[in-house]
């Protein structure tokens, strides 16, 4: 994706993220998580390993939100990020 946007184009994109008690648990027992498979058998993702994969291939943060219950799971909310992002420079620059 990051090879065919043009530079100073925009992306924006929505994940979860891991419920507050696993949030806890995770930040005693594993402190660098990145990523996670839930039990649903979806992946959530830490919002400062999102950040690091978007710096290495150029992307800025423009805009970035928690969003809690931006959808539901058995009746249970779900909590989520939503992130927007520019393109800075091509990766070859880099």
């Amino acid at each position: 994706m990051s090879d065919g946007m043009q530079i100073g184009g925009y992306i924006a994109f929505t994940l979860e993220n891991v419920n507050p008690e696993n949030e806890e648990s995770l930040s005693v027992t594993k402190p660098d998580w990145k990523w996670q498979l839930s039990a649903s058998g979806r992946f959530v993702h830490r919002k400062e390993y999102v950040l690091s994969v978007a710096k290495e291939y150029s992307f800025d943060l423009v805009y970035y939100d928690t969003l809690e219950g931006f959808r539901f799971e058995n009746g249970i909310p779900v909590r989520g990020h939503l992130f927007i992002m520019q393109k800075l420079s091509s990766n070859e620059e880099l």
